[in-house]
Order: structure tokens, then C-alpha cells, then sequence
């Protein structure tokens, strides 16, 4: 019965293209791992019988990250000569789904990597393995709490987030210059930067083509549902009441419905866009300002052929601030998880700790940019090493809040959310309507 849940599940999985991943490359090599000479932080493992831990990922079939995965399989070979690492790589856009039928088929990997627009799918199935456990106390309490709560389920750790994410605005300063605006002022509220925004909005670009203010993702997909929570949370609202009841039909979240026509109706904003298309108009000069990941670094350097020259383009801020009186922000992650029916459980969840170490972090932050979810690496100076780095760092420690607890129905939470995105947009729905069917829908999704 189980395996004919997983194979039901796995066929009504929704195939999404989320944020913060860069080329998916359709070739997905296996490699294993080769020795090599690296620092000691995993403990090291007393028994000498060969061990293979599978480990399902979209890193190695992506040029920007298969180094940094052949190097951790490669150091944490060197380390323990008798475990191998054997990836098994998987296009980012199919890890889920593939996922869950090699999990049906009694084929799991023994580690996943996933993301948290679509970890509650795992955290609610039965082919995922807590953590609490297997990590330790001492590991689990280094989270950060708002990682840690976004990695939660039913008060047991279900998975660890690696490579977090807070979302930071990013502002374009030769579009800053172009409206006359300073380019080492970005917005510090909300009301500002509309008010930037729109002036933005009437210039247009060398080359005559319209330039957008500022930038939200309104497509029909589970993450731009989830990215709106941003907005929803800077509003002051919220998905549950103060007695955990689903209540989205609220003041705060017409409001946000109203933010979001507001910025379609006055052209600030492309209409339907996905989070990529704000990334390449924002690389190619057409759109003053958005939100995003910390990996919009590495993307305008590639989208705007400039290479590590376009740096000087643009600028990175904390998100404004808006009706809490302080700046609030969203994390994501990239996660990792242990399958239930693994075999070598105790050699995976070492692996997790060694990917999660200082070590392999750094390496990580060096190629990629990435940040950490340990409360002992916040301050640590190789992950500050940039003004960039320190915007990223000082939203993620300080300005996140925990999205809303997972439930077997979040993931299409998330789409009925870009959904009334979409209805207030595109077709200019009116936002008290909307924000009453989301109520309804949500309250049959989230019970």
C-alpha cells in the first residue's frame, strides 16, 4: 500500500521550475567518488566494510555546482576511504517526481536534495526519515530557527536546509542614474520605492525599450506563490490567525492583493512574469528593481554577458520596510533529506553534517555564493566577505520570518496563492473577491 501511495503521489506531482537554480542541463551523470586530501570535519568511520550512499541531486547535472558536489565527494572520500558517495543526478526540474517513484519502486536514494517551495511534500510522505535523532540535539539547536521551523513537521525535523536563501532587493545603478535618482540611496520603505519605481518607469533604455520600476513574479507556479508570502508577511498578514486557523480573507492580504494590482496596472511591473524573466530584464538593463535569492550574483553575470564587470551595475539592499516598522523578508533553501528506507542511515546524516561543516560551506560560498543555516557560521568572516555577502547575511540572521507550517496540502497552497496573483493582474479581479475564494480554497487544502 505504500508503494502504491508513492507511485499515486508521484503521478500528480506537479513538475515546477522554481527560483534560484541556474542552467538545467539535460545530462545527469552518475560519478562517484575519488580520493583526494581534505580537512578533518566529519567524524571519521571505525568500521571498515565498504559502504555506497546514494545520493539523488540536481547539482551535478547543473556546470555551475557539479565542482563543488565532486569535490565533496572526493574530501569526504579522503576522509572515509570505505564510504563512497555515488550521485545520481536528476535535472532540477524532475527530482521530485523522479524522486518519489524510485521511492515507490523500492529504489530511494539514501539523500535528496530538495527545496523548500516543495519540502512539504517530502516532510508529510512516509519516504522520509527525521532527523532528530540521527543529528543530534547539539547539531539541530545550531539552525537557525526560522530554517529550522521551515524544516519541521509534526515537531520532528524532517530534512536540514542547506545553502539558505533570504530574499534581498536588488537595484539596477545605472537605471538609478538614468531617472535621477541616487544610485547609493535604494529605498528604504515601501511607499519609496514606488515612488522610485514610477519615476523609473518613464525612461526608457538606450535602445527605446520600456523599462519596469520594480518587479514581482505573478506566473502560475507554486513558487511565486510561496515568494508572495514576502509581501503578505510585510503587510502584516498573515496565512493563519493567532489560533492557527487558515484566515487569508483579512485587511493585510487585500491589501497585498492590492500592492500587486497596483504595480501591473501602472506598468511598474511585467505582467505574468516568472522569477527568470525578472532576472534577465534586470541583466540586460529593463527593470530598475526586485527581490530575489543570493544567487542573482552569478545569474546577471551570465544573463548580461558582462561577466564579474556587471558587478558595478547594480547594488543589493535590505527589503524595505512596510507596515510591521521593520524590514521582513522570506528564506528558501535548498534542502537535503534521508530516506526512510535507506540502509546506511547513520553514514548519510554523516555526509549531511559534513556538507553543512565550515569547510564545505566556504568552498560552497567561494564558487557560488552560498550562505549557511548554522548559528555558529553567521559571523564567521569567509561568509562575510563582501558588502553583498553582508546584506544577505544580515537579512537572513535578522530579518526572516518562518513561512507557514507544513501541511500535505502546502505545495497547492502555494499555487492557489500565485493564483490570486494572477486573478488581480492579469485579470484584474477585484482584490476583496480574491482574497475570499483564496480563504475558502486554502481552508480545504491546509487542514
Amino acid at each position: 500500500m505504500k508503494k502504491l501511495a508513492c507511485l499515486l503521489l508521484a503521478g500528480i506531482i506537479s513538475v515546477s521550475m522554481l527560483a534560484g537554480c541556474g542552467s538545467e542541463e539535460k545530462a545527469a551523470q552518475n560519478s562517484s567518488a575519488s580520493q583526494s586530501t581534505a580537512p578533518q570535519t566529519a567524524a571519521q568511520t571505525s568500521d571498515n566494510t565498504p559502504v555506497t550512499v546514494k545520493f539523488a541531486n540536481w547539482g551535478m547535472s547543473e556546470a555551475a555546482t557539479k565542482p563543488v558536489f565532486e569535490q565533496i565527494a572526493e574530501s569526504y572520500k579522503a576522509l572515509h576511504p570505505n564510504t563512497t558517495i555515488e550521485y545520481v543526478g536528476i535535472p532540477y526540474g524532475d527530482i521530485k517526481q523522479q524522486t518519489f517513484v524510485m521511492a515507490a519502486s523500492g529504489n530511494a536514494p539514501d539523500i535528496i536534495q530538495t527545496h523548500t517551495a516543495w519540502f512539504s511534500t517530502y516532510a508529510t510522505s512516509d519516504i522520509v526519515e527525521p532527523l532528530d535523532d540521527l543529528l543530534g540535539k547539539e547539531y539541530i539547536d545550531d539552525i537557525i530557527d526560522s530554517y529550522k521551523a521551515d524544516y519541521t513537521y509534526n515537531g520532528k525535523l524532517m530534512g536540514i536546509p542547506w545553502a539558505p536563501s533570504p530574499y534581498v532587493l536588488y537595484y539596477n545603478k545605472e537605471i538609478f542614474k538614468k531617472a535621477g535618482l541616487d544610485p547609493e540611496a535604494p529605498p528604504k520603505t515601501y511607499d519609496e520605492m514606488l515612488d522610485m519605481a514610477r519615476t523609473i518607469s518613464k525612461v526608457k533604455a538606450d535602445d527605446g525599450n520600456k523599462i519596469y520600476g520594480f518587479g514581482e513574479a505573478t506566473d502560475k507556479l507554486p513558487i511565486n506563490g510561496l515568494v508572495a508570502l514576502r509581501n503578505i508577511y510585510s503587510f502584516n498578514g498573515s496565512v493563519y490567525d493567532k489560533d492557527s486557523k487558515v484566515n487569508v480573507n483579512t485587511p493585510e492580504v487585500i491589501e497585498t492583493l492590492k500592492f500587486y494590482q497596483t504595480i501591473s496596472n501602472e506598468g511598474l511591473s511585467p505582467a505574468g512574469a516568472k522569477l527568470k524573466d525578472l532576472r534577465n530584464l534586470f541583466s540586460i538593463g529593463q527593470l530598475g528593481m526586485y527581490m530575489d535569492g543570493y544567487y542573482g550574483k552569478a545569474v546577471f553575470r551570465n544573463l548580461s554577458g558582462k561577466g564579474e564587470a556587471y558587478d558595478k551595475v547594480w547594488g543589493v539592499a535590505l527589503v524595505p520596510v512596510n507596515k510591521t516598522g521593520k524590514s521582513v523578508s522570506i528564506g528558501e533553501a535548498h534542502g537535503l533529506v534521508i530516506s526512510k528506507d535507506s540502509k546506511v542511515k547513520t553514514q548519510a546524516a554523516d555526509i549531511l553534517k559534513y556538507i553543512t561543516s565550515k569547510e564545505m560551506i566556504t568552498q560552497y560560498h567561494k564558487s557560488n555564493d552560498v550562505l549557511s543555516a548554522r548559528k555558529s557560521l553567521s559571523a564567521d568572516p569567509d561568509l562575510n566577505d563582501s558588502d553583498f555577502a553582508r546584506i544577505c547575511v544580515e537579512q537572513l540572521n535578522s530579518y526572516i520570518q518562518p513561512l507557514p507550517a507544513n501541511n500535505p496540502g502546502m505545495e497547492q497552497g502555494y499555487l492557489e496563492i500565485a493564483t490570486a496573483l494572477q486573478r488581480v493582474t492579469v485579470g484584474k479581479e477585484e482584490p476583496a473577491k480574491v482574497a475570499q475564494d483564496l480563504d475558502a480554497k486554502l481552508k480545504g487544502l491546509l487542514k
